[in-house]
């Protein structure tokens, strides 16, 4: 079900209409009421969404698919922070992408590497897109209490050389580094000021990525009937057939 973002009852000659706008890419819903006063010029309910991440122009830069999972990579016109990110792959019916082997973590890289898609990196091929691994609060700095957002414990890892490394002191979040499949922390920033702390610096941190992989809910299509089922069934119907043919007889 999409988020509900904003009400919107718009004049259209004599009528208005009342949009609801949610927090996908799906239509707007659309109802016409008939007898709602002309000299309406508009009216908005805001419900709690505020500026919140579909009101971020993030562009899907391309989508794939391995092991049964589905991917798409985002990316945004200026930096973001890991929430940002996450809250949008919420939106979409998603969450930042858990890599739980290096056959997967492989995979993915190949379809975001920066010879392939450049916008989806900062900095050069620095700082690529977000991952869905963060560190739990208090955790032993630097190497303890990584997990990722599905709720799986980190049981492979794939850091660059002296990753990570707790740099800004605060690092709590990874996303890919230095165009090779290997991660790097950053700090999750609540703002955008460098180096994202309490500093009050107008600053654009430079250290934050622009962009972001979403793994989507995987829907199971169920399999066939089992063998034995049918083959039951088909006594079944034998045995009803035998008990008409007694009582009609």
């Amino acid at each position: 079900m999409p988020k509900l973002s904003s009400l919107f009852l718009c004049p259209r000659k004599s009528n208005f209409h009342l949009i609801h706008r949610v927090n996908t890419n799906s239509p707007s819903i659309v109802f016409k009421p008939e007898s709602v006063h002309s000299s309406l010029i508009a009216l908005a309910i805001t419900l709690g969404m505020g500026m919140g991440p579909a009101a971020q122009a993030y562009t899907q830069v391309t989508s794939f698919t391995y092991d049964g999972k589905s991917y798409a990579a985002y990316s945004s016109p200026t930096e973001i922070t890991w929430t940002e990110a996450r809250n949008y792959a919420l939106s979409v019916n998603g969450d930042l992408a858990s890599l739980d082997t290096a056959l997967e973590n492989a995979a993915v890289f190949s379809e975001i590497e920066y010879t392939r898609f450049p916008s989806l990196w900062t900095a050069g091929t620095f700082y690529g897109p977000y991952i869905g691994l963060a560190q739990q609060p208090g955790s032993f700095e630097p190497t303890a209490g990584w997990k990722w957002v599905d709720n799986t414990q980190l049981s492979y890892d794939d850091w660059y050389t002296n990753q990570p490394d707790n740099g800004f002191g605060l690092d709590n979040v990874a996303f890919y580094y230095r165009n090779v499949a290997k991660w790097a922390d950053v700090y999750d920033c609540s703002t955008l000021s460098s180096p994202c702390s309490s500093n009050n610096s107008t600053t654009v941190n430079p250290y934050l990525a622009q962009s972001f992989i979403v793994e989507f809910n995987v829907v199971k299509v169920p399999g066939p009937a089992p063998v034995l089922g049918g083959i039951a069934a088909m006594g079944w119907a034998r045995r009803l057939r035998r008990r008409a043919r007694k009582y009609t007889l």
